[in-house]
């Protein structure tokens, strides 16, 4: 027969046999060992014969099984003297006998199941977090074996307390506000003679950030830095019926000093981290909470740090928005929407690299004479035409803008975005800039007309961002871009002319129109490179 001894909280010790082979210990009706408290899951453990050994197994309760200040992983051997926690219950085993195969029976006495329910009143219940969903969970099975309409009406209500909670912070627009509404809800629910939220500074120690007696106003009356540590220490919620006659608080503690009868605070928590407690204390009332209402503030706690959580999330994302805003902005200034989208995303690299890509390079023909004849407003008329199509031009081709250059234009395709046909992308954007350019020659005064020649080279080059940590810019480099812009200063007014490598590509497509422009010498060049017209698409 096995004998346990059995220890509970407040320290009365009762003595208990057990014929039976197999031992279920919990809080439900049905077990073997019935220990009633909210910190027993309902079939907690199991003790049973193997042999000439006694095992104990944990049956996946929520605050587990320890053997000697150990917890019960999966099996373990129990011999005389071995000390098992379940919950508050301590049980001792005084004789692990062998038991008798044939009197194996459940075997409870009435005074037995009657007297381990938890009902010190100078105790201390303390728990262990676990999710609204446990809480829940545990209440509602609770309600379902005790018929109690008080039960149900204070189930209910702090149902209703969180579903209303939850709701509230949602739309809460800071962390004072998320407070000043927990803070609301506390006096509403516990009635408390002051209430006290504090929240973890950059150094880890707690700070009081918001607190209220009875009467509304803050109060300057001290809290129990016992129970805040043991909170913090231990991260479990604590709840004492009496603490005037709770031989765990000193005399110079200031529960003793301030006459304080009751204490509950709860942990402010989030996925095991802590951020702060909820402490409420009351002067006039011994036994005033309950282990229910413990598990609701406890459950106020994990919503106020969910709604903390929530707010320091909004807060980051809305910086997040403003930062990646002004880089969209500053991207866009070389990039199409669609290419901003992929480089944010991390689709794109913009680190320095080399790459075969097709320069364009467009200028005004004559502008210095413009410069000369025109007034200010004219020639930003000018300009403002003449970037506008560029811009709208290089962009529907998924190009990247380089950069303006007073009258004249830069450009380049194949980079950030591999692209294949880049050769192709310039061509047709040299093209849509001559035939937008001319539309609005048609519809402007005389005085206002100009034209532009252009020029498009493929080769090698090196792109990427390049400038000091206060102006960067995604560029490119290399002899091939400034070949592009020897062939554009070669070109006539309105010409499009295209380098060898790039007219040997467009061959290939077959999609465009272009005849032999002859052989040049172009400035900084030794030999003569043969150019050739694009003269429009097929």
């Amino acid at each position: 027969m096995l004998h346990l001894t059995i220890i509970r909280p407040g320290g009365q010790v009762l003595e208990q046999g057990f014929a039976s082979n197999r031992i279920v210990v919990g809080r439900d009706e049905a077990c073997d060992l019935r220990l009633v408290d909210s910190m027993v899951s309902r079939n907690h453990c199991i003790i049973y014969r193997e042999g000439d050994r006694f095992q104990i197994k944990d049956l996946a309760s929520r605050n587990g099984t320890w053997l000697n200040g150990r917890k019960v992983d999966e099996v373990d051997s129990i011999k005389k003297g071995d000390s098992i926690q379940v919950g508050p219950f301590r049980l001792l085993v005084t004789t692990p006998q062998a038991a008798s195969r044939d009197g194996a029976r459940k075997f409870v006495s009435p005074e037995l199941e009657d007297t381990l329910a938890h009902k010190d009143t100078t105790e201390e219940v303390a728990k262990p977090l676990g999710m609204i969903s446990d809480y829940l969970m545990e209440s509602t099975t609770d309600l379902n074996r005790v018929i109690s309409a008080e039960r149900r009406e204070r189930f209910h209500r702090n149902l209703l307390a969180l579903y209303s909670i939850a709701e509230n912070l949602v739309v809460t627009a800071d962390v004072d506000e998320i407070l000043d509404h927990i803070m609301d809800r506390i006096f509403e629910l516990f009635a408390p003679s002051q209430a006290t939220i504090l929240m973890k500074g950059k150094d880890g120690r707690p700070v009081t950030r918001k607190q209220r007696n009875a009467m509304g106003m803050g109060n300057p009356r001290s809290i129990s830095r016992t129970v805040i540590n043991r909170i913090l220490r231990e991260r479990v919620g604590v709840l004492t019926d009496n603490a005037l006659e709770d031989p765990r608080f000193e005399d110079g503690d200031t529960i003793i000093i301030d006459g304080i009868r009751s204490i509950m605070a709860a942990p402010i928590w989030v996925e095991n981290r802590i951020l702060g407690v909820i402490y409420v204390d009351s002067l006039d009332r011994i036994g005033g909470y309950r282990s229910e209402d413990l598990e609701l503030l406890t459950a106020m706690g994990h919503q106020t740090a969910l709604g903390i959580q929530r707010w320091n999330l909004t807060r980051r994302l809305n910086k997040a928005a403003v930062r990646n805003a002004v880089i969209r902005q500053n991207l866009r200034r070389f990039h199409s929407d669609r290419v901003v989208d992929r480089i944010l995303k991390g689709a794109v690299d913009l680190k320095a690299r080399e790459t075969v890509a097709s320069i364009f390079f467009c200028d005004i023909v004559e502008f210095t004479s413009l410069c000369e004849s025109g007034t200010p407003e004219q020639l930003q008329q000018i300009l403002t035409l003449f970037c506008k199509a560029v811009n709208e031009a290089v962009f529907e081709e998924q190009g990247t803008l380089d950069k303006f250059i007073g009258d004249a234009a830069l450009a380049f395709f194949g980079a950030p975005l591999t692209q294949e046909d880049a050769p192709v992308r310039a061509a047709r954007c040299a093209l849509s800039i001559r035939e937008r350019l001319a539309r609005q020659m048609e519809q402007i005064p005389d005085a206002l007309r100009f034209r532009v020649r252009y020029g498009i080279n493929t080769g090698r080059a090196v792109v990427g961002n390049f400038g000091s940590s206060d102006r960067m810019e995604y560029t490119i480099l290399g002899h091939a871009v400034n070949l592009a812009a020897r062939i554009s200063k070669s070109a006539e007014p309105d010409q499009i002319l295209v380098g060898p490598d790039t007219h040997e590509h467009l061959l290939e497509r077959g999609l465009f129109v272009t005849r032999s422009a002859g052989a040049r010498r172009l400035k900084g060049l030794k030999e003569e490179i043969r150019l050739f017209e694009l003269q429009e698409s097929l």
